[in-house]
């Protein structure tokens, strides 16, 4: 005997909770390793979510045929069509609860990084002018003068 419509329908909600799940893990782990400032965690962390976003695109896709399927064509419809049936309804919830909480993680680490970029930035621009100084040349790349010494050569 197949699956009803609805039993398809939480089992799919259910694998692309899961998915979302597994992306929530990475993007806490990634949220650690930025405040930590661990970069060397940063480039596993973003293989590891490439592939569970690949994973969280198949089991998306399959989601929305079937809503397709059965004629619903947007949010308020899919949420119109679960409100009187129970388990789909909870699957429901649950995927927009969690895909709620990745976008809040993946929103925070996506500032935290351009914070840390604009950072790096005024860092590197203060080591250039402070190595351009130390060179005796100026913000504009002419020589400055060079600190002379108040004693003349042979008097002591």
């Amino acid at each position: 005997m197949g699956m009803t419509e609805i039993e398809l329908f939480v089992e799919r909600c259910r694998d692309e909770t899961e998915m979302v799940s597994r992306l929530i893990v990475l993007l806490e782990q990634e949220q650690g390793a930025l405040v930590a400032g661990d970069i060397m965690q940063l480039e596993p962390l973003a293989d590891s979510k490439t592939l569970v976003l690949e994973a969280l695109a198949e089991k998306g896709k399959a989601r929305q045929l079937l809503t397709q399927k059965l004629g619903l064509s947007g949010l308020a419809e899919v949420r119109a069509w679960v409100a009187d049936k129970q388990k789909a309804r909870q699957a429901w919830v649950m995927l927009e609860d969690t895909m709620q909480k990745a976008q809040v993680l993946n929103q925070f680490n996506g500032r935290y990084i351009n914070q840390g970029l604009e950072t790096t930035q005024r860092a590197l621009k203060a080591l250039k002018a402070a190595a351009a100084a130390t060179m005796g040349y100026g913000r504009d790349g002419s020589q400055a003068p060079l600190p002379v010494g108040g004693r003349h050569l042979g008097s002591a």
